[in-house]
């Protein structure tokens, strides 16, 4: 399966394009869908914030905003994932796991989220960390 991923880097924490590309593609295989491409963009955390207001009406930080440009009878997922590396780094050391892993989970479910997967309830939740930790596994053992 091609993807064409970018990585547009506007922060000073550097990602690893290789495997970044491989949990993207882990997940688009696992979820038996294809993308053309994908763009994973690191902001600072005000940056994402203020994306969150704007596009969510929710004032809050984050670590991770997705957008699919796909059209809606597209086969092939077009999409943007927008990472707070700061965030991403809070949430390591809260969760007790290196940056790595938990970059990996955000990735996951950002693709997650391209895939149609959704969060916005308590069972929904349940069922993207479910899927999260199963990418997870599979990636990272």
């Amino acid at each position: 399966m091609s993807l064409e991923l970018q990585i547009h880097n506007q922060t000073d924490k550097q990602i690893d394009e290789t495997f970044s590309r491989k949990a993207a593609l882990a997940v688009l295989d696992g979820e038996q869908r294809t993308a053309r491409t994908l763009d994973l963009i690191l902001v600072t955390d005000q940056d994402l914030k203020a994306m969150k207001q704007k596009y969510f009406n929710i004032d809050q930080f984050t670590d991770v905003i997705t957008f699919n440009l796909e059209d809606d009878d597209a086969d092939d997922i077009e999409g943007e994932i927008y990472l707070a590396p700061g965030q991403i780094m809070e949430n390591a050391k809260r969760f007790a796991v290196s940056f790595n892993h938990e970059m990996t989970r955000v990735i996951v479910h950002g693709v997650l989220h391209l895939c149609g997967h959704e969060d916005d309830t308590p069972e929904l939740k349940q069922q993207m960390r479910e899927l999260e930790d199963y990418y997870l596994q599979k990636l990272l053992s």
